[in-house]
């Protein structure tokens, strides 16, 4: 998510675009609401964001509206102390929502990349709160994950490589958006891919 810079994410992080588990939230998609122009929706947005705080009894301070992006500053209504910082971009060409909601842990000055632990869920609540006001839906997302723990997700898996490693589309040789050729489609990713066996 390059429009949204590097450097977010981690524990007490809700994001479209980390696929820790733990952090990972699917990306929003508005292509079933009555207007489909980002500029309404993005007013939509922001009022549903102020909204939900204001029942949430959280303060919420808008510090940036630019073009397709969002950042909105949250602060706890029971915890002075902690903040969340949220950013909030439309994909251009396209009716997706891509987010992430992650928790301050420099409280007392301006909004930093150093994050919090043990609120993530608060930030998962938020995050889903706030979709579920704008009335999106969810974009399954489709994950290159081998598990080193045959039932759950650890910080232990490794990722395969996914089609950004094949570089842009418009760089792309003749075949290779159609897939990769030196990948075999009936290569075992993880023991989980056929279990239970028939």
């Amino acid at each position: 998510l390059n429009a949204l810079g590097g450097g977010l994410g981690g524990a007490g992080c809700a994001s479209s675009q980390d696929d820790t588990p733990g952090v990972f939230a699917e990306p929003w998609d508005y292509s079933e609401n009555d207007n489909l122009d980002w500029k309404k929706q993005m007013t939509l947005l922001v009022s549903a964001i102020q909204s939900l705080s204001l029942k949430r009894g959280d303060r919420v301070e808008i510090l940036l509206e630019s073009d397709r992006y969002l950042r909105v500053l949250f602060t706890d209504g029971k915890n002075d102390a902690q903040k969340s910082l949220g950013e909030f971009y439309f994909t251009p060409n396209d009716t997706t929502v891509q987010f992430r909601i992650g928790s301050l842990a420099n409280n007392n000055k301006a909004p930093s990349n150093v994050f919090m632990t043990g609120i993530a869920y608060q930030n998962m609540d938020r995050s889903e709160a706030i979709r579920k006001q704008m009335r999106y839906l969810k974009i399954p997302v489709l994950r290159n994950r081998k598990r080193t723990l045959f039932f759950v997700e650890s910080d232990l898996d490794q990722f395969g490589p996914g089609s950004a490693s094949l570089g842009p589309p418009a760089e792309m040789k003749a075949g290779e958006l159609e897939g990769r050729p030196d990948v075999d489609p009936r290569l075992k990713i993880d023991s989980v891919q056929f279990f239970p066996k028939r």
